[in-house]
C-alpha cells in the first residue's frame, strides 16, 4: 500500500517527475558509458524514455535504458516511502528527531544524504 502511494506521489508531482527523469538519464548514461566506448546519446535517450517508439537507440541501449529506468523508479518509490515514514513518525512523536529516526531505520548509513537534518 505505501509503495503504491509513493509511486502515485512521484508519478503525479511534476517536480518529482522532472527530477526522476533527470536522474534517470544521468544514471543510464553513466551505466552505459562505464562499459562502452561509444557514449549513449542523451537526446535520443530522452526521446526513448518519453515514448519507446522514438529515440534512435540500439537494442542493447534500449535494454540498458529499460533496466536502469526501472531501477530508478524503484529508488524513487523507496525514497518517497522513507520520507513519508519519517515525517509521520516525527509528527506523531514516535521519534524525537531525524537523527534518532536515521539511527533506527538507516543504521548502515545514519547520515543518509537524502534526508534533511531538521534537528538544526
Amino acid at each position: 500500500m505505501m509503495q503504491q502511494i509513493a509511486n502515485f506521489i512521484v508519478d503525479h508531482d511534476p517536480m518529482m517527475v522532472l527530477r526522476r527523469t533527470h536522474d534517470t538519464v544521468r544514471y543510464i548514461r553513466w551505466a552505459w558509458n562505464k562499459d562502452h566506448a561509444d557514449p549513449i546519446d542523451a537526446e535520443e535517450l530522452r526521446l526513448f524514455l518519453c515514448d519507446e517508439h522514438y529515440g534512435d537507440l540500439t537494442d542493447e541501449q534500449k535494454t540498458v535504458a529499460r533496466r536502469c529506468r526501472d531501477e530508478m523508479r524503484s529508488v524513487y518509490a523507496e525514497l518517497c516511502v522513507r520520507l513519508l515514514q519519517s515525517e509521520i513518525m516525527l509528527e506523531q512523536g514516535m521519534v524525537p528527531d531525524i537523527s534518532t529516526y536515521r539511527s533506527v531505520f538507516c543504521p548502515e548509513g545514519g547520515d543518509a544524504p537524502w534526508m534533511l537534518d531538521r534537528a538544526g
